[in-house]
């Protein structure tokens, strides 16, 4: 019977040491009176300035939605971290919170102790140190929340000059064979033509080329544009339309890339009877739609360094498999770019 009674004594001293909430660093016990639950953000809506195809600004509101974002949070270190981040340029200034947490919790706002309330908006620009006590005040734990946001842009194009450069001809040559296959079956000049997987089914090819003849005509401001599937024996021609009149345009030294998703076209001055003259490397021309439309104005888009501006030498480009763009210049000197959304 002694037996008994002291094993009851034992679990019941065991339960309330489980139960009570700790004042010191013991990372063994994390008992819900003082510890903070849950953290979430709310939608983050805010205005922005985007460049329209008009070459015009716009100021349009845009709602973020930092919602779904998932919080950790470590009770070992009283740590709380989201893993993955908030968007570049999402301001949290003034970020709408949600809280569920054991017993009272506290903030510092202007050095003032603030009584937290799910739904206050915060400032999560810099690390906040939320203090949860008990209810009877005789323990409390302290909860660093930090907010991991992009600090660059991942639509930034970085550019370096440099006269280190590796071995590119694999690339090179790899783009050359594209476009003699594509030669032999549809006679130019000079091509360019790319390969690559429908998205919709990998097993098929999408194959676009862009090509253009030396003696072209000197109405002729647009590059010729042709696509076909692996599935498909003849290439098709994509003419520019009244709806859609933008096409690849006929440049001296016209270079034509595929980057990241998209279609690239640039070069020299714009040949044949412009009514806008086109300076060399003026603008970095894009498709998004495999050839179909060619436009200077995309946002978000890779764009050329300003240093080549009116460049109207010979050149070659090459994109290698770290998504670096290499523009080879003929005095040996070169510039490698990439987007930030690209970097591995």
């Amino acid at each position: 019977m002694r037996k008994n009674f002291l094993l009851y004594v034992c679990l019941l001293a065991g339960a309330l040491v489980f139960t009570s909430c700790l004042g010191d660093d013991d990372e063994q016990d994390y008992s819900p009176s003082c510890s903070l639950l849950t953290f979430s953000m709310g939608n983050v809506t805010y205005t922005k300035t985007i460049r329209l195809a008009s070459d015009s600004d716009s100021i349009i509101k845009v709602t973020s939605p930092c919602s779904v974002i998932e919080f950790t949070i470590d009770q070992a270190k009283r740590l709380v971290y989201n893993t993955d981040s908030v968007a570049f340029g999402v301001p949290l200034t003034q970020v709408p919170t949600k809280c569920t947490f054991d017993g009272k919790m506290t903030y510092k706002k202007e050095g003032e102790t603030v009584a937290y309330t799910s739904g206050d908006t915060l400032d999560l620009t810099k690390p906040i140190v939320f203090t949860v006590t008990s209810e009877d005040s005789k323990y409390s734990r302290d909860y660093t929340v930090t907010v991991n946001a992009r600090r660059v842009n991942p639509n930034q194009s970085i550019w370096t000059k440099t006269t280190q450069i590796p071995d590119l001809e694999p690339f090179f040559a790899e783009q050359a064979r594209l476009a003699d296959d594509f030669i032999s079956e549809q006679p130019a000049d000079h091509a360019f033509a790319f390969a690559y997987p429908l998205k919709t089914n990998s097993s098929i090819l999408r194959h676009v080329a862009v090509s253009y003849n030396d003696d072209a005509s000197e109405a002729d401001t647009l590059a010729n544009v042709w696509t076909r599937l692996s599935t498909e024996s003849r290439w098709a021609e994509t003419v520019p339309s009244d709806d859609n009149p933008f096409g690849c345009p006929r440049l001296k030294n016209l270079s034509v890339v595929r980057y990241g998703e998209d279609l690239y076209a640039f070069g020299g001055k714009g040949l044949g009877n412009r009514q806008v003259p086109v300076e060399a490397f003026g603008a970095m021309y894009v498709s998004i739609d495999h050839g179909i439309t060619w436009r200077s104005t995309y946002t978000n888009k890779l764009s050329l360094p300003e240093a080549l501006l009116g460049y109207g030498g010979n050149f070659r480009a090459v994109v290698d498999d770290d998504s670096f763009l290499w523009i080879l210049l003929e005095d040996g000197t070169a510039w490698k770019g990439r987007m930030n959304s690209l970097v591995k």
